[in-house]
């Protein structure tokens, strides 16, 4: 048995065959669309998300797991005699979640380690760290080691969005009318990072989607030329070719770097950034494990 458990949330967007192939163990977050309950990864998918959204009179609510479900999946791991537990989960600038986790902190079994960790990120940003975390666990490493990693991976990712539209952002409550209005009237495209408590930022107002994608290339290839190479993601909500144009400019621009996978944005972060977003996520290869080399044949996207 490997010395410690992997746990995270839906919004790392890790597949469930791939978090049972890596032995992640995965609490689901919600949403609630027209008044029904969805599992976050167990009962909806983002391209399912995406059709429910179109036909919907109102935005989607999501909301965090409760305690006893996250309780629930502490005692069970500990009944199975694991005796640490690794608990990596949504930033919580940006969810509740994590408190959920940390509320029954005082009511795990004597003699269970339990460390739960504030990602200050989401989606495959998350996911990696969660990922790495459970590779290091079947290699038979340490639960510090593992800590140790996805500390490295927080100092030095980066993720950046552009939403097609900030018209889910606005309903939100996560970007102001005002914004909405003129991102729409002047074809202005955001791109949004992540600052180091997870909360979002602006980084850029660029001129229509090329703009966007111009900004994230030339972000990417300026961090990979400064600090050696890196392995990267392209992520998107149902805009696959739009998405991909950031790798093209990568490969063009001759920037040390090496595309691992095409991901999905899952559903309770696609909620918010609404259908055709697009986006890339990016950490140092000396942080990537060769173990995860095959992931693209779990997270490319079935839109």
């Amino acid at each position: 048995m490997n010395q410690f458990a992997v746990v995270t949330d839906s919004a790392a967007d890790i597949p469930q065959a791939l978090a049972e192939k890596l032995g992640i163990h995965v609490v689901p977050l919600h949403v609630v669309i027209a008044g029904t309950d969805y599992r976050d990864g167990v009962d909806i998918t983002t391209p399912e998300l995406l059709r429910k959204m179109d036909g919907a009179e109102a935005l989607p609510v999501t909301s965090q797991p409760t305690p006893a479900d996250f309780l629930e999946v502490y005692k069970a791991l500990f009944e199975q005699g694991y005796t640490q537990i690794l608990s990596i989960h949504l930033a919580r600038a940006l969810s509740a979640t994590i408190e959920s986790a940390r509320a029954i902190a005082g009511q795990v079994p004597d003699g269970l380690r339990l460390e739960v960790v504030d990602s200050c990120t989401a989606t495959v940003a998350q996911g990696a760290m969660a990922m790495e975390a459970a590779v290091i666990a079947n290699r038979g490493g340490s639960l510090d080691e593992a800590l140790e990693r996805v500390r490295a991976i927080q100092k030095s990712y980066h993720i950046y969005f552009s939403p097609d539209t900030l018209e889910n952002l606005v309903k939100g409550g996560r970007a102001t009318k005002a914004q909405g209005f003129a991102t729409t009237l002047l074809n202005i495209k955001l791109v949004i990072g992540l600052l180091e408590d997870g909360s979002i930022e602006v980084e850029k107002k660029a001129k229509g989607a090329k703009g966007a994608i111009s900004f994230m290339a030339k972000e990417v290839a300026a961090d990979a030329a400064a600090h050696g190479e890196l392995i990267y993601y392209v992520l998107h909500t149902d805009q696959r070719e739009r998405a991909y144009k950031i790798a093209e400019q990568l490969k063009e621009a001759g920037a040390p770097v090496r595309e691992l996978t095409e991901s999905t944005i899952g559903p309770v972060i696609a909620t918010h950034v609404g259908k055709g977003a697009i986006g890339i996520f990016t950490m140092p290869a000396v942080l990537h494990s060769p173990e995860l080399d095959d992931i693209a044949t779990y997270l490319t996207p079935t839109f």
